[in-house]
């Protein structure tokens, strides 16, 4: 049984708004979002160490995997590494959200970590639109190209195109 939500049409993303990379990851799926969106921030709610252990498995991960020393300065860092157990490891999560620069992207049963904010729109499955090359006097195609594509319209909102409209 899964202690974080899970769901096909619900996006739930795990950050810190401590982080830069979390504050990018954050925006970029409030531009791109395609489905329901559950944040959890974990400067805001703690997590619980069964679900922090959730997330390393979903990943194939350790629980230390998801501390990244690369925030901190080197006073605290010199706090923070070191042997510890898992149980360590969920304590400097929670207390130092700051360490937690990776969001991690959960849509039903897959689940991703995020290391550059735009992978979450791969993820989420958002297209261009069926942007094909063409010759720079050519205008582009935008519209929809193929079934079921996912893309965004000039207007900011995105769509996604009814396979059984078109077949009809």
């Amino acid at each position: 049984m899964n202690s974080i939500a899970r769901n096909d049409n619900q996006l739930t993303l795990v950050y810190s708004s401590k982080t830069r990379l979390g504050k990018r990851t954050r925006a970029h799926v409030d531009a791109v979002q395609s489905t329901d969106l559950q944040t959890i921030d974990i400067a805001e709610t703690k997590l619980t160490g069964t679900q922090w252990a959730e997330l390393a498995e979903g990943l194939n991960k350790e629980i230390k995997d998801l501390v990244n020393y690369e925030e901190a300065d080197t006073e605290e860092e010199d706090k923070v590494q070191g042997d510890f157990d898992e149980n360590d490891y969920i304590n400097i999560l929670n207390n130092s959200p700051e360490l937690f620069t990776h969001p991690i992207a959960i849509l039903g049963k897959e689940m991703l970590q995020i290391t550059n904010p735009t992978d979450i729109q791969q993820f989420i499955e958002v297209d261009s639109a069926g942007l094909e090359k063409k010759m720079m006097y050519d205008d582009p195609v935008i519209s929809k190209q193929t079934k079921g594509e996912k893309f965004i319209e000039k207007n900011g909102e995105q769509k996604q195109e009814d396979s059984q409209k078109k077949n009809k």
